[in-house]
């Protein structure tokens, strides 16, 4: 009985739970006043998961540093989200091309943010097809105007809200 309460609790302290950072924090993010005892047991969850490897609790951890809780450290955020990035979080690589092409947290660089859009795309991030197809039509980021190539991100984008808009017309998954 001692041996399974030992388990039980080691499984359930351990990074084991894929993704419990994120699901955790989606509602904290959302909430006009996140409860303290709330953003801080998520952050320990995300910096566990993260020191495990997990790229995705990585980002998801830098977000405590771009205004959650009142806590604004940039500089902290930043280098946490091109990790990620580079590992391949679509949300990561689509921050990092957002931020590029606005020039407000990273020095503007068009060509840098066509990349990271690419990226995110190539792992049909719905925001960067979106904004790649909004490029092609109007001839942004260094890209020639391409109204087929625009038809195909907007496809492809479509496809990628598709389940949502089912499951919401539906009322099932």
């Amino acid at each position: 009985m001692r041996l399974a309460l030992m388990l039980a609790s080691v499984l359930a302290a351990s990074p084991g739970a894929a993704g419990e950072c994120r699901a955790m924090l989606r509602p904290l993010l959302l909430a006009d006043a996140p409860d303290p005892a709330a953003l801080a047991a998520t952050r320990a969850q995300c910096l566990m998961e993260a020191d495990a490897g997990d790229a995705d609790a990585l980002y998801q951890l830098g977000l405590f540093h771009l205004g959650l809780a009142g806590v604004w450290q940039p500089d902290l955020a930043r280098p946490m989200i091109q990790e990620a990035a580079a590992a391949g979080v679509p949300e990561a690589q689509y921050w990092l091309a957002w931020h590029f092409e606005s020039g407000d947290l990273l020095p503007q660089d068009t060509a840098l943010a066509r990349d990271w859009y690419l990226r995110a795309a190539n792992a049909n991030h719905r925001l960067a097809l979106g904004r790649l197809a909004d490029a092609h039509e109007k001839a942004e980021l260094g890209l020639a105007r391409d109204p087929v190539a625009a038809a195909s991100y907007r496809a492809r984008q479509a496809r990628c809200t598709r389940p949502a808009l089912d499951t919401a017309e539906t009322g099932s998954n």
